[in-house]
């Protein structure tokens, strides 16, 4: 069985020691490019988002490099998102493609376990042991991944050179890629804080912070959102998205942080009451909590035509007046320039830290929301 699924910030990281434990061979297409967007917007339905166009670009890749499987998180929940996989999957067919579709979900669960087995040439007993030693090492390398996040985030706006904090990230990156085993993990994940400890501070005093919030794929996947956690972190900005991929992961894949949401979603409750999709309650969610928290602002990031995340932008404006935290909301597609995207969140940046400087009994007349 060769495997495939759709590229979505680093959680191939997990994914694939999970599935090669299984006994699959993984094949990882190429990270999501120009040419990726172009060729699945050239296939996608008029007016879809632009995570559709740029997984299925993803996904044709894939196929093209040999992929007989492709793995999708899917369900039939509100959100679009959910039937993705399944229309994505009819599009590839009509294009000749050949191959199965593996759809992990709860209602799918016996299917998903005979494909274990089957992997483990029908040794139940074989396949037991393959799955709890796989998720064993994928937990593993998704909180080593977590905490090396959090660290490089945190230490980025102090550094002196913010590029040596990301080169770091880089290396533990790579080197989480590369172990094969949880003792490894173990070290690793021990070694960080010193590591992240021994790169140079800038001096500076407390530096702004920033809640990241959106649709889910344009929080996680940087080629999408622009690299924007880095680029705010070069800034001088610490940024903290609402989920990172090893969080998605672990709460779509095996409803892990489920408290987190019910949080979220239990805080926004005078303002959304009914998700409808795209991480609308946990968007308004997160930014009172951010406000509650004393963050300087929240920025929210969005596909262009997302119905769910369109709709929840007059409660958040509303949530970002009542809360007197400053917001800007960005929708994006695939003619989303670069220049204009990076300016506009320089530009918040600079609002945020005037803000900051004013006396406090002065910051309830400046307040902002932006949308663009």
């Amino acid at each position: 069985m060769r495997v495939a699924f759709p590229y979505m910030g680093d959680i191939r990281l997990v994914l694939e020691p999970i599935l090669h434990e299984l006994g699959a061979e993984v094949i990882i297409p190429p990270e999501p490019n120009r040419e990726t967007v172009a060729l699945g917007a050239q296939l996608a339905p008029e007016t879809i988002c632009l995570p559709f166009k740029v997984t299925l670009g993803n996904i044709i890749r894939a196929l093209e490099l040999g992929a007989d499987t492709l793995v999708y998180v899917s369900g039939s929940w509100s959100c679009r998102f959910g039937y993705y996989g399944r229309v994505q999957a009819d599009i590839v067919r009509d294009l000749g493609y050949k191959f199965q579709m593996l759809e992990l979900r709860r209602d799918r669960m016996d299917e998903i376990a005979r494909q274990i087995v089957k992997l483990s040439e029908g040794r139940f007993s074989r396949a037991v042991v393959r799955t709890v030693r796989a998720l064993r090492l994928g937990w593993f390398k998704a909180d080593t991944l977590e905490r090396a996040y959090a660290l490089a985030r945190a230490k980025m706006p102090n550094a002196l050179d913010p590029k040596e904090c990301q080169n770091l990230l880089k290396n533990v990156l790579q080197e989480v890629d590369e172990v094969k085993s949880v003792g490894e993990l173990r070290r690793l994940r021990r070694s960080l804080k010193e590591r992240f400890a021994s790169v140079k501070r800038n001096g500076k005093g407390s530096c702004l912070r920033i809640k990241l919030v959106g649709e889910s794929y344009c929080v996680i996947e940087p080629f999408v959102n622009f690299d924007v956690i880095n680029r705010l972190g070069e800034m001088g900005v610490w940024v903290d998205p609402f989920i990172t991929g090893p969080r998605w992961l672990g709460f779509h894949g095996f409803r892990l942080r489920k408290k987190e949401v019910i949080q979220a979603q239990k805080v926004a409750q005078n303002y959304w009451r009914y998700c409808v999709g795209g991480e609308d309650a946990n968007s308004v969610g997160h930014l009172i909590l951010a406000a509650q928290a004393g963050y300087d602002g929240v920025l929210h990031i969005h596909p262009f035509a997302c119905m769910p995340s369109t709709v929840v932008q007059p409660v958040l404006f509303k949530a970002s007046r009542d809360y007197d935290i400053p917001l800007l909301s960005i929708s994006i597609d695939e003619h989303t320039g670069e220049t204009g995207f990076i300016t506009r969140v320089e530009a918040f940046v600079s609002l945020l830290e005037r803000r900051r400087r004013r006396p406090k009994d002065l910051n309830g007349g400046d307040k902002c929301i932006w949308s663009g």
